[in-house]
């Protein structure tokens, strides 16, 4: 069961000489809310058309969480993958490739904090409890001049105030997870607090599988006065494996095995906003700690083995908007975050583990400091533009590196339904993800740049049409883009990653360069709502120690993407929601054939494979449907509800995510056999509304 968040509207009082009645009230509050929603959808219509924000997905978190989901968990970023330039990676991740990107080159914030580890259950589901968010905005290209540290992507997210008025209590009861909220006044008007809280149950229902994760979400808001408020908000999220087993060994002795693992997020900030009466300026002032770590144990008899890693940031962020006039809306601000990184932390005891020795951990500081500018100023009607400088610069033992990133977008308003918009953004990435697997595993570890591992760079190039239709909430976007990468990281043949602190050596240094066109049509209004998006993209490496130096195509470069997330109201209690998905295989390297050679001590022969060209071959076109059907009730004046039938995976079709080599002894030969991981899933879910 779910118990959603009630989003509260507050009416102005008004006096009725013909009527005192509570039905023409309650009927006059109907109509003022209908227009209120219906001036908010012209508002962001006519902000759509005439910013010179590009590549920006604005989607509300209500619309986000009603697409079907996998195991009817509502999930962000599995909502955002069903949007235009955000690939996939493995079946039911959380993995985002964003115009040619890779998955560490997104900046996931959460009230202005990094978050780097954003998934559960290896990247099945993300840490965000979708219970306690306000605000989810991400954008693939046009970045404003506050953003920086990655190359791809910037996903910002924000967490709801507590109510300052009324005490409201929100559940979920799910087959995967619970969840619930509380929130209200601790003075009325003065200082509030919102909780939510989520956990699966998975070892509870399932006793042979000793793991479940949670995360809570907690916040403070208290006024100061019309003009300031400060907001204390923090997160607490961990995956927890615990099992022991006994048995005897080869020798018939008895064994007791426990192996455990805790990898986990903590994170907290301090924001102070000022808005004066006058409207002229908004100011915020945050103070920022972002905490991650990872620890793995396991003990056999009298043998140990503990492994742990650790990420800390401590940071500051300030920021000021100004409205100076009609023409010029500026923006500036600074960030200082020093970051403390702490991998393969090893101790061990016993014969058996003697190989992985003692270790406290290579640790790692590295400052990282950013100060900007950016003026949106308009010409005329017709012409807008928006200049940035964002300068930055990062420190780590001896060495300094500092970059300039200059933004530039122009906008072109043809009516007041379309426009015409161009931009370029420079973005530099600091640290890089250093995995050898497409799952979130908690080997997988964040470092800083060195002297050899330089700063990440992208620069892109867009260029969009956009119109729209205010009375029916209709928005459409056409973008086309270009980027080029510049000190990518790819690891060696057969490179040696875990518990490697010498990783440099395994590290290759490359080129990539990215392009498509991207089809985005939303409707956020009416019975009917949802998006439907298309993109015809293409990504390319190129490393001189890789694929004999030609290029080759990225991991999870997929030529055609469709996706149409559709939700109807067919009664005022029943509606339903479904997904239609379809994307063209990601490519692989295969194996071709064998081959007899001489052993090295030419004692007889050998088969040897050979190889296509690296990510040569393409797995199959996958093609999905999901649905969700849900019914409204109530159970008392106070008490609503809602139940939820999800459906993942409909017809049951396979989506090829990798590929295994069998013999066919009827034919005498090899063939690849695509698989996927899930078939259909059916869930259930019941939320109430206090």
């Amino acid at each position: 069961m779910k118990f959603a968040l009630l989003a509260i509207l507050f009416i102005p009082y008004t006096l009725y000489a013909q009527s005192d009645s509570l039905a023409s009230r309650t009927e006059y509050q109907k109509r003022e809310l209908e227009s209120v929603k219906v001036s908010a959808a012209k508002q962001r219509s006519k902000q759509f058309v005439e910013s010179t924000q590009m590549g920006k997905i604005d989607l509300s978190v209500a619309m986000l969480t009603k697409a079907p989901a996998i195991g009817g968990e509502p999930d962000i970023i599995k909502a955002l993958q069903l949007t235009p330039g955000v690939k996939r990676g493995t079946e039911g991740g959380i993995g985002m490739y964003v115009r040619g990107g890779g998955n560490d080159e997104n900046l996931i914030l959460l009230d202005g904090a990094s978050v780097y580890n954003a998934g559960h259950l290896l990247g099945f589901f993300s840490v965000f409890n979708s219970q306690s968010l306000k605000d989810v905005q991400m954008y693939k290209s046009s970045f404003p001049a506050q953003y920086g540290g990655r190359l791809s992507s910037v996903l910002d997210i924000r967490t709801k105030e507590g109510s300052l008025t009324d005490y409201k209590a929100n559940a979920s009861i799910g087959m995967i997870a619970s969840s619930m909220t509380l929130q209200g006044p601790i003075i009325k008007d003065k200082l509030s607090f919102i909780v939510s809280g989520r956990r699966t149950y998975i070892d509870k229902v399932f006793r042979y599988i000793p793991y479940h994760f949670y995360d809570v979400n907690a916040k403070l808001t208290y006024v100061i006065n019309k003009e300031n408020r400060i907001y204390l908000s923090g997160y607490k999220g961990e995956d927890v494996l615990s099992m022991t087993s006994t048995g005897k060994d080869s020798t018939n002795s008895p064994y007791e095995l426990q192996s455990g693992m805790k990898i986990g997020n903590n994170i907290m900030t301090l924001r102070w906003n000022n808005t004066p009466r006058n409207g002229k300026y908004i100011a915020e002032l945050a103070l920022l700690y972002t905490g991650f770590r990872y620890h793995i144990q396991g003990r056999m008899n009298n043998n140990a083995l503990d492994m742990q890693s650790a990420i800390r940031d401590l940071g500051i962020k300030g920021d000021i908007k100004t409205y100076t006039g009609a023409k010029h809306r500026m923006t500036a601000g600074f960030s200082l975050i020093n970051h403390y990184f702490n991998p393969n932390i090893v101790n061990s005891t016993g014969a058996a583990l003697e190989a992985f020795g003692n270790k406290g951990g290579k640790q790692i500081y590295n400052t990282e400091g950013a100060v900007y500018l950016n003026d949106d100023y308009t010409i005329n009607e017709k012409w807008q533009l928006a200049g940035g400088m964002r300068l930055s610069l990062d420190q780590v033992g001896t060495s300094t590196y500092i970059n300039p990133e200059p933004r530039l977008a122009a906008r072109y308003l043809i009516n007041s339904q379309s426009s015409v918009k161009l931009s370029y953004a420079r973005m530099v990435q600091y640290m890089h993800l250093v995995s050898s697997s497409s799952l979130a595993l908690p080997t997988d570890l964040w470092y800083p740049v060195t002297p050899l591992i330089r700063p990440g760079k992208s620069d892109q190039v867009s260029a969009g049409y956009y119109y729209t239709f205010p009375s029916v909430g209709i928005n459409i976007t056409a973008e086309a883009y270009y980027k080029w990468m510049h000190n990518l990281i790819e690891y060696r043949e057969g490179a040696l990653l875990i518990l490697n602190d010498n990783y440099e050596k395994e590290l290759l240094k490359g080129e990539g360069h990215s392009y498509g066109i991207e089809l985005f049509i939303t409707k956020t209004s009416g019975r009917f709502t949802g998006w439907a998006g298309y993109s015809l993209s293409y990504a390319h490496r190129h490393f001189d120690s890789l694929n004999n130096g030609k290029e080759y195509y990225a991991r999870y470069d997929r030529r055609h993407d469709f996706s149409l997330v559709g939700m109807y109201d067919i009664t005022s209690k029943w509606s339903a929601s479904s997904t239609i998905l379809y994307a063209t295989g990601t490519p692989f390297t295969g194996q071709l054939s064998q081959y007899m050679a001489p052993k090295p001590d030419l004692t007889g022969v050998e088969l040897l494979p050979a190889y296509s060209g690296r990510n040569e071959m393409r797995l199959s076109s996958s093609f999905r449907i999901d649905l969700d059907v849900q019914y409204k009730f109530r159970l008392s004046k106070r008490i609503k509800g809602d139940a939820h039938l999800s459906i993942y995976n409909l017809l049951n079709r396979t989506q090829p995510g990798r590929v295994e080599r069998i013999y066919n002894e009827q034919k005498g030969e090899y063939t690849y056999q695509q698989k996927g991981l899930f078939g259909t899933i059916t869930t259930g879910t019941i939320n109430f509304n206090l």
